[in-house]
């Protein structure tokens, strides 16, 4: 059975699905891993009325056959109307708030990274989702730094998934014990069933040990761990509260170094999938790459031909 897929939009609480499906719109909706704004594009044709700076846009995609896909709330940030009869809206999440970007200096000192998660949300009216409260700090400073950037720079510190989804902060381990976390949503493919896959091996260098060294404070001395063995090694230098932390840290680096070894991309008719999730590969050429790796991006369109979603993802 073929599926109908459909949409639905609300600007500043009102359905304006029937008007924009009268005037032929079509919507592209792009989802980034990473502290990057989701982004949100509009084309409609005829007389279909300019909407203000900072409206509020909720969108919907589904198949009439199924349940409701919540893409995000967005804000109008342009419109431009083209020989009066062109109307192209571009929208930003809503989540990434003016707060968000404003710079701040502030230093937290003795806690796990889920409890500065749980600060910086609770300022800006944001929930948590996060499984960091294993690792500890001493202290980490935020120099004329804003939250937005902060958070994204711990997170590629420490190999995490970070992201603001539906008023949600997301700060999540990409790997646990060596595997993909169980704990990210997750998608299986099937390769056969996708268009344009494309999957490329890089022969960038993999690293097979990183080395940890601080200097411990109480026993005064220089010390070091090695996650991994043989070389090549990397070299991580830093202010550690203990073993325990910089084996974790070492061991984000080492995972972050040897990412996109593989990395990939593939269209498919309408997929209900977020940047950040999991993806688990099937059927691929002589399973030479059923596997599970990491959503980067994920781009929906919509018009009058249907709906389509394309996804890079890499390992």
């Amino acid at each position: 059975m073929e599926l109908k897929p459909i949409f639905q939009m609300h600007a500043n609480g009102a359905d304006v699905t029937q008007q924009l499906m009268k005037n032929n719109a079509t919507i592209q909706f792009k989802d980034e891993d990473g502290g990057v704004s989701d982004e949100l594009t509009i084309k409609v044709y005829g007389d279909f009325a300019r909407p203000k700076y900072q409206d509020e846009l909720k969108l919907w995609l589904r198949y009439k056959e199924s349940g409701l896909f919540y893409c995000g709330t967005f804000k109008v940030q342009t419109t431009e109307r083209l020989d009066g009869y062109l109307l192209n809206i571009t929208a930003t999440g809503a989540d990434f708030s003016e707060s968000l970007k404003q710079k701040k200096n502030k230093s937290f000192e003795n806690m796990n990274i889920k409890e500065i998660c749980k600060m910086i949300s609770a300022e800006h009216g944001l929930s948590l989702k996060s499984d960091f409260e294993d690792i500890f700090i001493i202290h980490q400073a935020q120099n004329n730094e804003s939250d937005l950037h902060f958070l994204k720079r711990l997170a590629g510190e420490l190999n995490a998934i970070f992201g603001i989804k539906n008023n949600t902060l997301v700060f999540m381990k990409k790997t646990k014990d060596g595997q993909k976390s169980e704990e990210l949503p997750e998608i299986t493919v099937d390769a056969k069933k996708v268009s344009n896959i494309a999957i490329k091996h890089s022969n960038k260098l993999l690293y097979n040990s990183c080395k940890a060294i601080w200097h411990d404070t109480k026993q005064n001395k220089k010390r070091e761990i090695i996650v991994g063995s043989g070389s090549p090694q990397l070299l991580l230098e830093g202010r550690f509260k203990n073993e325990a932390e910089a084996k974790i840290k070492a061991t984000a680096k080492l995972d972050k170094a040897n990412q996109g070894i593989k990395s990939g991309s593939f269209k498919s008719a309408g997929l209900q999938v977020y940047a950040g999730s999991r993806l688990n590969l099937i059927n691929t050429i002589g399973g030479e790459d059923d596997e599970s790796f990491s959503i980067k991006s994920v781009n929906h369109s919509f018009s009058e031909s249907g709906w389509t979603t394309s996804v890079e993802f890499e390992n």
